[in-house]
């Protein structure tokens, strides 16, 4: 795969990303898409549509809805510029919303600036930005949704010590859950993304729990007979600059087109579909991002859970170390693993402030800027 000219980093102010995307969507085919300005955010931010293709198979997509899940925008941007991306495009109208939530993409927060998470907000519509999406669903009425987000540093699999730097649901239709034509249809698609994926020895492909709540966009699209798609871009051992899971999002998003076109082909599979799609291993929280056995405190040895603050510091983001749990027997493992009993080069010289910030000098645990 071809890699992108325009690359942007994990995190970004959403002035730096209009200069971006514009800069890329000039260099396309101008017969081959329409750009439109489809409203603003909260603090007056345009949130932009890009619709490439002419085909007669409907794809909507949209990224960062939540404003510090920069993953897949990124991965947008990167196969806009890909020309294997386009030859897939032959038989498809592709809709982009690259970002639902340009106010917390601006201050890396999860929720909107008026502290509202967008994906409760399905039926409410208490938001700009949700009208934004509401009114593109109706509009395009897309055969098939992809739900762009991604997830915490928290996440392994069940039945295995791997990481979990990706995740996928089709999301559910109703309260129990009912396995319908759309939700076998993007199942259908979920199993070609993990057949076609590479480059994942290190960590592993989950499936994310379904159970029903109709103010997320996903459980709503899904309501409505729309196939449906979540893609939950994560985390495995150092790629904190999430470089690595950006390609393994750009390879999931290919797959996806290339198989689009046999997505209601299901007669006969059903069961076939089902059975491969539930063989996906369940995602579980049992990792953090460092894990330290055998501490020692006046209590005994005690292990301890630290979790990276992320926040916005000199335009990149800061990671500062934090307690997140102290003998949790639900976390089995840390990202990095620590045994204080066998670390010889450990002094001894762990320090817990107040605000729970950890940090140890001789073990090199302390904040550090991408």
């Amino acid at each position: 795969m071809s890699s992108s000219i325009h690359k942007l980093p994990r995190y970004f102010t959403y002035e730096h990303f209009e200069k971006v995307f514009m800069e890329v969507i000039e260099k396309l085919p101008q017969d081959f898409y329409s750009f439109s300005y489809l409203g603003s955010s909260v603090e007056n931010r345009s949130v932009f549509g890009l619709r490439l293709g002419h085909g007669d198979l409907k794809v909507l997509a949209w990224s960062q809805m939540h404003g510090n899940e920069s993953t897949t925008t990124r991965a947008i941007v990167g196969l806009l510029e890909n020309k294997e991306f386009f030859q897939l495009l032959d038989n498809i109208s592709l809709y982009i919303i690259p970002v639902l939530n340009p106010d917390g993409a601006n201050e890396w927060t999860r929720n909107n600036a008026n502290n509202v998470d967008l994906n409760r907000d399905a039926q409410e519509l208490s938001q700009p930005e949700s009208l934004i999406l509401k009114d593109a669903i109706d509009f395009f009425k897309p055969d098939l949704a992809l739900n762009l987000h991604g997830q915490r540093t928290i996440y392994g699999v069940e039945n295995s010590v791997l990481p979990c730097q990706l995740s996928f649901l089709t999301p559910s239709a109703d309260p129990d859950k009912r396995i319908t034509p759309s939700r076998l249809q993007s199942m259908k698609l979920i199993n070609h993304i993990i057949a076609d994926l590479k480059d994942l020895s290190k960590a592993a492909v989950g499936r994310y729990d379904d159970a029903f709540n109709i103010n997320c966009w996903g459980d709503y699209c899904q309501s409505q007979d729309i196939p449906t798609i979540l893609f939950e871009a994560g985390h495995a051992g150092e790629d904190y600059s999430r470089d690595h899971v950006v390609e393994l999002i750009k390879e999931s998003l290919m797959s996806v087109l290339k198989n689009v076109p046999m997505m209601k082909n299901i007669e006969n599979e059903n069961e076939s579909v089902l059975e491969v799609y539930q063989s996906i291993p369940a995602v579980q929280k049992n990792y953090v991002d460092i894990l330290l056995r055998n501490a020692p405190s006046i209590n005994g040895a005690r292990d301890i859970a630290i979790m990276y603050h992320e926040q916005v510091a000199s335009g990149g983001l800061e990671f500062i170390p934090m307690i997140y749990a102290i003998d949790e027997d639900c976390i089995l493992y840390g990202h990095r693993t620590i045994d204080l009993a066998k670390e010889e080069n450990f002094q001894d010289d762990l320090v817990i402030e107040d605000d729970m910030v950890v940090t140890s000098q001789s073990l090199k645990i302390s904040s550090f800027i991408k």
